[in-house]
């Protein structure tokens, strides 16, 4: 069965592009972060927990990769077959979207925990404002083709 969204080159070279910046940026953390991140402390003051910050720094990447491929593989569904052709453009948009909401969240997030900048703890509600703002307009086209075409599932 062919992708109905119809993915290629053009349309794919920015979120693997995102994907590549999101390893980069976790390999950047991972070498100038400290030993580990502690969680619990005992009443003692000594630490009882830790997580490493390669596994924090590199689940970004993850992250990312499996975002990509739930917006490369969902329009296979038969519920989604029809409206992936309908809304590939819309598609596409909301997967270059999404990915690069979750990799500016990965560098923001990892400036704040490695406290280098804490001004930019305000920066997270600016880019979810910004992100939701952003993806309003592809849901309001999605509903509104689903308002002509509703689902029928057989």
């Amino acid at each position: 069965m062919k992708n109905p969204t119809k993915p290629n080159f053009k349309t794919e070279v920015y979120p693997i592009l995102n994907i590549l910046l999101s390893i980069l940026a976790a390999y950047y953390f991972a070498s100038i972060l400290p030993n580990d991140l502690i969680i619990t402390l005992s009443r003692d003051g000594v630490s009882n927990q830790a997580i490493s910050w390669d596994l924090i720094a590199y689940i970004w990447p993850v992250i990312l990769t499996l975002v990509y491929l739930m917006f490369l593989l969902f329009p296979y569904f038969k519920v989604n077959h029809y409206e992936g052709m309908a809304l590939k453009d819309q598609w596409h948009k909301a997967k270059e979207l999404a990915l690069s909401f979750f990799f500016i969240l990965q560098v923001t997030g990892m400036l704040i925990l490695s406290g280098s900048n804490k001004i930019l703890i305000w920066a997270l509600p600016i880019l979810f404002c910004l992100f939701t703002a952003s993806l309003i307009p592809t849901i309001l086209q999605v509903l509104s083709h689903r308002k002509d075409h509703p689902i029928k599932l057989n």
